[in-house]
């Protein structure tokens, strides 16, 4: 599902230089010390720019929507990438830890040091939960999703509906 190359590049011009002309690019502010990665396949290119929190960008390609979901950091995105366009990018109210998709490849759930957003695999926002403590662990389970905060504290939420089990 996710077969996509990896390169890193030393400055702004280097990746530039060597992006595609309609590329989607996923951005933080600018700066010296940002992290430069051109991500592609058969089908999608995307660069990052992005400031190194230890945090990789997440990417999860759904070739049956034809979406694309990346991020990194605070910067979240659902691309389509048959016409390589971004649906939305959303500012993340904490960083972004993982983004993982259910077996039947029908919800994409983002995974964030203090939220968890959940959307329908054509980008659709279906629900979001804060938490007060650190996210510390989760898994997919069957069609819920499991979180264990930093406080000890373990919830089993139900994918479609965001509702407590």
């Amino acid at each position: 599902m996710n077969s996509f190359k990896l390169k890193r590049y030393e400055s702004f011009i280097e990746l530039k230089d060597d992006l595609k002309e309609d590329t989607i690019l996923i951005s933080e502010t600018l700066s010296d010390s940002n992290k430069f990665i051109k991500a592609n396949n058969d089908l999608f290119e995307a660069g990052f720019i992005y400031y190194d929190t230890g945090l990789q960008p997440q990417i999860k390609m759904l070739y049956q929507a034809q979406k694309i979901f990346l991020g990194v950091n605070q910067i979240f995105s659902c691309i389509d990438y048959m016409e390589n366009k971004k649906m939305f990018e959303a500012e993340l109210p904490s960083l972004l830890y993982d983004v993982l998709v259910d077996l039947d490849c029908i919800y994409v759930v983002c995974v964030c040091e203090l939220d968890i957003f959940v959307y329908q695999n054509d980008g659709t926002l279906l629900w979001n939960m804060g938490f007060r403590d650190t996210v510390e662990s989760y898994y997919l389970d069957d069609e819920s999703i499991i979180i264990e905060c930093s406080d000890g504290e373990r919830t089993t939420f139900q994918l479609d509906s965001g509702a407590v089990k």
